[in-house]
């Protein structure tokens, strides 16, 4: 898509913040902001070194480039500059817009902005040629608000991205809020019309009817979110115009005497930062309810949640606007598969770094490495986590430790193809604690379960091999122990990966006698340990150990008669794609 992306030399864009008559930069809007070139020059500015830089905004159709703007520390707030309407908490609006529509787009500026000053970079033709209603009402904000000038061959040079021949205008607009009306309003001469007593006050007072909304949810939440604005711009308008009159009051005689002062600053600037900083406040609320409100937090894992959340920060910043949220869940539905898989990952290193007797080993495969590493597997006959003691005046295991549950339930349903699971872990423990704690077994829909209160260990016993298989085969073409789904290899590859349980004592052995004189960073610690827990050993030491095994898988292998090395033949992939429907999210 041809977004008429002409990046903004360094010379203009340095020249076009020089523009500016104040200095003072409360907040900084950017509506078409590109990869930042115009934004980020107010660091050159000659007066600036002594200032800190300020908080810049910035809207860009393009969203490739979003991640290049936030590595340069400019909050993406908006997509498309046009639909943007939170403009009145910017002092300063900047900006190199489309030429094809650069009129409109300064018309755009001039109507969100409610105090500050607009410099703007468009086709010199927009001003010489004023045939539209845009172009004209931009031609008479131009003579009775600001200036122009006009600059030939700005686009030409040897800092200059792409290239055009064009005469450019230099747009400079000054937009002085109606501060009497907005904010003090006509108060005293409507009480001069109309004597009041403050028991008539209150006379008439009723809570405000919630807004009638459509029967969308999402059109909804906007719409509460407009009306959550609108009443905190009334708010900060109220405030500045009590503190106001307050102030032509006088103080009391007793912070006279004490030579004190409690007048309150009501300067367009202050109105300005405090709407930010509410505003600010009020889209985090938005979006965290967005984000609550789906379904798709109650089918994550804990660890998946977290990840999302920590993206959110992002998220958060841009306008909450129904476009936005619209693309906000579709690329949750775009992530699904990528979602989905980190989950399953995170439900495997659950079960293998607390306990490396869960898993098994075998030859992984690489098509370009003849040393091939070793793979894992979850055993299918039983697995054990440890760190869930309670005490004996408990009745039910702790928040965490149902949480950890709660993670299992949704990784095997959504390897089922399930929303769910008709007897969930949780509900086990809770309906049958006193009883698994006293030895007995329970049974949810994926688990059998053991507890030993005493040792802190759940004993869980699967109930589907094929899930089982299912979570091994992701993980392994994930990790590249196992080859794509495409490859052809050998009978033999898969017979050793099927067999890993038969072979996993022989395996071990052949491992102890092979770690024996060499050095994992402690004499007692076990290469297979290394493995299971990588992320809590060196780089080296874990490839060092993969190497260990893989090399004691093959000869554990050679010994029963099976040759991996070979990538002769082909076995039927089973296939392993996840089963939640982009629907569901």
């Amino acid at each position: 898509m041809d977004f008429q992306y002409y990046p903004t030399p360094a010379a203009l864009a340095l020249r076009a913040w020089q523009k500016f008559k104040n200095r003072n930069f409360v907040r900084v809007l950017e509506p078409q902001a590109g990869t930042g070139e115009l934004a980020v020059a107010v660091e050159s500015l000659a007066d600036y070194y002594h200032r800190r830089r300020p908080t810049i905004d910035c809207c860009e159709l393009d969203a490739t480039k979003h991640p290049v703007l936030r590595e340069k520390d400019l909050n993406v707030v908006g997509v498309d500059f046009l639909e943007f309407g939170s403009g009145a908490i910017y002092s300063h609006c900047i900006m190199n817009p489309p030429f094809a529509e650069g009129a409109k787009h300064v018309c755009k500026a001039w109507d969100v902005l409610w105090d500050g000053e607009i410099v703007a970079i468009i086709n010199a033709e927009t001003i010489r040629n004023p045939f539209s209603a845009e172009r004209k009402r931009l031609a008479r904000l131009i003579e009775e608000c600001g200036e122009v000038e006009f600059i030939e061959d700005a686009f030409i040079g040897p800092d200059v991205v792409r290239e055009a021949e064009v005469e450019i205008a230099l747009v400079y607009l000054r937009k002085c809020a109606n501060v009497k009306a907005d904010v003090f309003g006509t108060l005293i001469e409507e009480l001069r019309q109309d004597s009041t007593t403050d028991a008539r006050l209150a006379e008439g007072y009723r809570q405000d009817a919630l807004p009638a909304l459509p029967e969308s949810t999402l059109e909804n939440m906007v719409l509460t979110f407009n009306a959550a604005v609108k009443a905190m711009q009334d708010c900060v308008f109220a405030e500045a115009r009590s503190s106001y009159y307050t102030t032509m009051l006088g103080e009391t005689l007793a912070v006279r005497e004490a030579g004190g002062c409690t007048a309150k600053d009501t300067s367009v600037e202050w109105v300005q930062t405090e709407v930010a900083k509410r505003y600010s406040k009020l889209k985090d609320r938005a979006w965290a309810g967005l984000l609550r409100s789906t379904n798709v937090t109650t089918r994550l894992s804990s660890a998946a949640q977290k990840r999302l959340e920590s993206e959110f920060d992002e998220i958060k910043k841009l306008e909450f606007s129904l476009r936005n949220v619209y693309g906000f869940l579709c690329g949750l539905v775009e992530k699904r598969g990528e979602i989905q898989m980190e989950m399953v990952c995170d439900i495997f290193d659950l079960f293998t770094r607390y306990h490396s007797d869960n898993a098994v080993f075998y030859k992984g495969w690489r098509s370009n490495d003849r040393h091939r590493t070793c793979g894992m597997r979850l055993k299918t006959t039983r697995v054990i986590l440890p760190g869930h003691g309670r005490e004996s005046y408990h009745n039910s295991l702790s928040g965490e430790s149902e949480r950890l549950l709660q993670d299992f339930d949704k990784v095997f349903a959504m390897l089922d193809g399930k929303v769910e699971p008709e007897v969930g872990l949780t509900t086990v423990f809770r309906r049958d604690f006193h009883f698994l704690r006293s030895g007995g077994r329970a049974s949810s829909s994926y688990f059998d379960v053991r507890f030993y209160a005493g040792a802190g260990t759940i004993h869980f016993y699967p109930k589907s091999k094929e899930l089982i298989d299912r979570l091994n085969r992701l993980v392994g073409r994930q990790r590249q122990w196992l080859p794509p789904e495409s490859t052809r290899v050998s009978e033999s590859f898969w017979l050793q990966f099927d067999q890993a349980e038969r072979f996993d004592k022989e395996l071990r052995k052949e491992v102890a006698v092979r770690a024996r004189g060499r050095n994992f960073g402690n004499v007692h610690s076990d290469p297979l340990d290394y493995i299971a827990r990588p992320n809590h050993h060196d780089d080296v030491q874990v490839q060092s150990a993969m190497e260990l095994v893989g090399e004691a898988c093959v000869a554990v292998l050679k010994r029963n008669g099976i040759e991996v090395d070979s990538l002769i033949g082909h076995n039927p992939p089973m296939q392993t794609t996840l089963l939640l429907e982009a629907a569901s999210l």
